[in-house]
């Protein structure tokens, strides 16, 4: 948990095999749980949730940090930045789910997803190519 967000990291401490597949399944999965908890939100009148989720692949420092009585698992990194700023940008580009181009380059071809052009993000010394990932059509 970070504040009011999380990281997921998706092949750590062991190798995980499809893990961009799985990390972007993950985030359509979370959006459709928003979606229903919405629906009941909007049927109550009461405030309605929504998320930015930013994914990025590639090499970081995982492992455990804390102390003996308060420890936790967490990962470190230019590739967490990137993902934390992809998930900040999702309020700016107006998509729930926003990627970066190693993940795009890793996902197979049953995913929905629109190029956004190279964009410069807070920290970064250079523009990312910046994809959006949608649900896709409903049967």
């Amino acid at each position: 948990m970070l504040g009011d967000g999380l990281m997921a990291i998706f092949g750590a401490p062991l190798p995980l095999a499809g893990h961009r597949e799985r990390a972007v399944r993950a985030a359509l999965d979370m959006l459709e749980m928003m979606e229903g908890f919405n629906q009941e939100q909007a049927r109550r009148e009461a405030v309605e949730v929504r998320i930015g989720i930013g994914i990025a692949s590639g090499p970081l420092v995982a492992g455990f940090t804390g102390t003996q009585q308060r420890m936790t698992y967490t990962g470190v990194g230019d590739t967490v930045n990137l993902a934390a700023h992809l998930e900040a940008h999702t309020k700016i580009v107006g998509r729930p789910i926003l990627i970066d181009e190693r993940t795009r380059n890793g996902l197979g071809e049953g995913f929905r997803v629109e190029a956004h052009g190279p964009t410069q993000l807070k920290s970064r010394t250079q523009a990312v190519p910046v994809f959006s990932v949608a649900a896709p059509p409903r049967s």
